[in-house]
């Protein structure tokens, strides 16, 4: 009883000491396997080598390395296979069990009797998914919902790109404009409520203490000037009428022409 108690804790002490023994990974996300020594001809290329406990590279999804472990890799590669060979059995015995439905003489196969393709048929049969699949093709009512989403366009992309670029450059233009309120100059006279785009404008001609202050800090308190801001007002007012006004006279002059000929 004693001699096996301490096989026992012997088990025990060799299987928390390989959990928790030192190995080595590379950092690359397209790794897969883990490492007794970094200096294992497979971590040659791989730069930022980190030392982890097996337990951690387990967690991690990685395996044993072939050089390293070659009784182990062979043992995990033979677990691997055996696993997918459960899977592609266990999918392969799905589609043999799954009944499906066909009309007598139709080339397709249903995934519901009720199906309204199938509305017309007098004989319809059961078959099974598998023997279905040897000589039918889906039903494109039945099966509609197992097709793919129609991908989205990429001219949508192109647009939602478009909007992000326009979006950027207004609000740098935005910001632009609210650095130049800050340092652009502009005048006032001592007590007055007005600020001045021009030393010169007229309305501060009989001002004699007149001082310069940012168009941010006048706007705080003050208007601005109707004479300074008017005018500019006005030029680009009339800047954006003389194209239309020179089509209009344009058209004049052609119906004028028109009328004489006549």
């Amino acid at each position: 009883m004693k001699k096996y108690i301490l096989s026992l804790i012997a088990v025990f002490c060799v299987s928390l000491s390989a959990t928790a023994q030192k190995v080595y990974i590379a950092p690359s996300k397209s790794a897969i396997a883990y490492h007794k020594s970094k200096d294992c001809s497979y971590l040659r290329n791989s730069k930022n080598v980190t030392d982890i406990t097996t337990k951690e590279a387990k967690e991690m999804g990685r395996h044993p390395c072939v050089r390293c472990y070659p009784a182990q890799a062979e043992a995990t590669k033979k677990a691997i296979a055996k696993e997918q060979a459960e899977k592609k059995a266990a999918t392969t015995k799905a589609i043999a069990a799954t009944k499906v439905y066909a009309a007598a003489g139709g080339t397709k196969y249903h995934k519901t009797n009720s199906c309204t393709a199938l509305a017309k048929s007098k004989n319809v049969k059961t078959l099974t998914l598998a023997d279905a699949k040897k000589d039918l093709t889906p039903c494109s009512v039945c099966y509609a919902a197992a097709k793919k989403a129609t991908p989205k366009p990429a001219t949508t992309k192109k647009v939602e790109a478009e909007d992000v670029k326009k979006a950027q450059e207004d609000a740098a233009k935005k910001a632009e404009a609210t650095k130049a309120t800050g340092t652009s100059k502009v005048y006032v006279a001592a007590g007055g409520a007005k600020y001045h785009k021009k030393k010169s404008c007229t309305a501060l001609a009989k001002s004699k203490n007149i001082k310069t202050v940012t168009l941010a800090e006048a706007k705080a308190n003050m208007t601005p000037c109707s004479v300074c801001y008017t005018s500019a007002k006005k030029t680009a007012t009339k800047a954006s009428t003389t194209p239309k006004k020179a089509t209009e006279k344009k058209a004049t002059e052609k119906k004028t022409t028109t009328k004489k000929a006549a």
